[in-house]
C-alpha cells in the first residue's frame, strides 16, 4: 500500500527553487537548515507543499537525476566571507624557557581572546622533557628543540596542526616552510633561531679568525672553550671537513673523532654554559651560541663573535601543541598570535633571538638587525646546517665516538 502523495513524481530542482522564492530565503539558508536538521526533515515540508498544488503526476526522474538533484542540494555554495574562527576554550596552559618571551605578548593574546593564560617555566630540556612527557603533562603547548620533533612525533606527543587556525604561517621565510625535522611544519611551528659559532677575546685573540680551524690553534693552548653536546661540536668539525653536518657516512664521522682527538690536549673546559665560558677571562676562544654574546658582552665588553667562513650550525625552537591538550583550539590560536608580524618583532626586540618571521623584520630594533652575531647576513645563512634527529643506530655511533674522546 502507498500513500497518494509520496513525493516520487516531482520535480526535486523545481520544487526546491519554487520554495524558496515563495518564502524568500536563499540557497544558502537552505542548505543550513539541511544542515542543521538532515536533508530528510528539510526537504519532508517542501515536497509535501510542492505536491499538493501539484494538477497531474509527472514522470518520475531517473536515478542519476535525483543523485543529481540531492548532490546540489547537499552541496556547500561558494561564499566571499571568511572562515568563522573557532571560539578558544577558557584557558591555555604553556611551558616555556625561562625570560623567553616578550613582556607584552601573554596581555596582549588575553585581551584579544578573553583567554586565561598559565605560564610556567623551565630552564634545560632534560628538566621540560620529563615534565611534558608523551602527551605534555598537563600542559597544551610547550616549545622543543627542532631536533627533538621527530621523536616527540614517533612516539604520538604532539598533535597535527590545523593549518586553518595559524594564517599568520604566511609570515614564515621561505626557508622555514618544509623544515627537515618537520616536513610542511605538520605538528610544529618555529618560534626562534640561532647559529651556533665562536667567540673570542680581543684582548688576547689579537688577529681576526674567520675561521673554525682558530679552536685548534695551538696558540690559544688550555684557554679554548668546546659546547659539551656532541651533535654541535660533531657538526662544527665536520662543516670545517665539507661534510653534512648530521653525516651517516661512519669513515667522515672518523675523520672529525680523529681531528677532534687532535684538538682535545688544547681545550680548557667542555660545558654548555657559554655564557659562563666566555665570560672567564681564563678563555680566549670558545664554541659558543650566538645570541648569548649580548650576555657575555655584560661581564666582558671584549667579546666579539662570528660564524665560521665555512660554514656553521643553526638551530631553532619550535611551537608544538601536545596530545593531551585540553584546550587546543586556544594553542592554535596563540601560535597564530606569536607568528603576527608585530608580536613576533615584540619577541625578538626583547629576547634578541631572530625569529624565522619575514614579515616581522620590518618592526624589529634596526640594531639587532644589523648585528650580525643574531642575523648574519643570507651569504652565511646559506652556509648554515641545521641539526636533525640521527635516529638511534646513527646517534649510537656518534656518541660511541663522543665518549671515545673522554673529555
Amino acid at each position: 500500500m502507498t500513500h497518494e502523495h509520496d513525493g516520487s513524481t516531482i520535480d526535486l530542482e523545481q520544487a526546491l527553487d519554487r520554495y524558496r522564492l515563495e518564502r524568500r530565503i536563499s540557497r544558502r539558508q537552505l542548505l543550513e537548515r539541511i544542515g542543521a536538521v538532515g536533508a530528510a526533515a528539510a526537504l519532508a515540508p517542501i515536497i509535501a507543499a510542492c505536491t499538493s498544488s501539484a494538477a497531474s503526476p509527472s514522470p518520475a526522474p531517473s536515478a542519476s537525476a535525483a543523485a543529481s538533484a540531492a548532490a546540489s542540494a547537499a552541496a556547500p555554495s561558494p561564499s566571499a566571507e571568511p572562515t568563522p574562527v573557532p571560539s578558544p576554550e577558557a584557558e591555555l596552559n604553556i611551558y616555556n624557557w625561562t625570560e623567553y618571551i616578550g613582556e607584552n605578548t601573554i596581555p596582549s593574546f588575553e585581551a584579544k581572546y578573553g583567554v586565561k593564560v598559565n605560564l610556567d617555566f623551565f630552564a634545560n630540556t632534560d628538566e621540560a622533557y620529563a615534565k611534558l612527557g608523551n602527551d605534555g603533562g598537563g600542559y597544551d603547548l610547550s616549545f622543543p628543540i627542532s631536533v627533538d620533533i621527530p621523536a616527540f612525533v614517533a612516539k604520538g606527543a604532539l598533535l597535527e596542526l590545523d593549518k586553518s587556525l595559524i594564517p599568520n604561517l604566511k609570515n614564515l621565510g621561505a626557508e622555514w616552510a618544509d623544515p627537515k625535522y618537520d616536513p610542511g611544519n605538520a605538528h610544529s611551528m618555529p618560534y626562534m633561531w640561532w647559529t651556533t659559532g665562536i667567540g673570542y677575546d680581543t684582548t688576547k685573540v689579537t688577529d681576526t679568525p674567520t675561521s673554525s680551524k682558530a679552536l685548534w690553534d695551538p696558540r690559544y693552548a688550555k684557554h679554548i672553550g668546546m659546547l659539551d653536546d656532541y651533535q654541535e661540536v660533531f657538526g662544527l668539525t665536520l662543516i670545517q671537513l665539507g661534510y653534512d653536518a648530521n653525516t651517516s657516512d661512519l669513515g667522515q664521522l672518523d675523520e672529525a673523532t680523529a681531528l677532534l682527538e687532535q684538538q682535545k690536549p688544547l681545550v680548557r673546559v667542555y660545558t654548555t654554559n657559554t655564557r659562563e665560558m666566555m665570560s672567564s677571562k681564563d678563555n680566549w676562544i670558545g664554541h659558543i651560541w650566538g645570541a648569548d654574546i649580548y650576555t657575555i658582552q655584560e661581564s666582558n665588553e671584549n667579546v666579539l663573535y662570528y660564524i665560521p667562513e665555512e660554514g656553521g650550525v643553526k638551530g631553532s625552537d619550535t611551537m608544538a601543541v601536545f596530545s593531551g591538550a585540553q584546550h587546543p583550539i586556544a594553542a592554535h590560536l596563540f601560535i597564530n598570535h606569536m607568528l603576527d608580524a608585530h608580536v613576533s618583532a615584540d619577541n625578538t626586540n626583547f629576547i634578541y633571538y631572530m625569529g624565522p618571521n619575514a614579515a616581522a623584520k620590518a618592526f624589529i630594533d634596526p640594531a639587532i638587525l644589523s648585528d650580525p652575531s643574531v642575523n648574519p647576513d643570507q651569504e652565511i645563512v646559506a652556509k648554515l646546517q641545521e641539526l636533525i634527529d640521527l635516529g638511534p643506530e646513527l646517534r649510537d655511533e656518534y656518541q660511541k665516538r663522543w665518549h671515545q674522546l673522554g673529555r
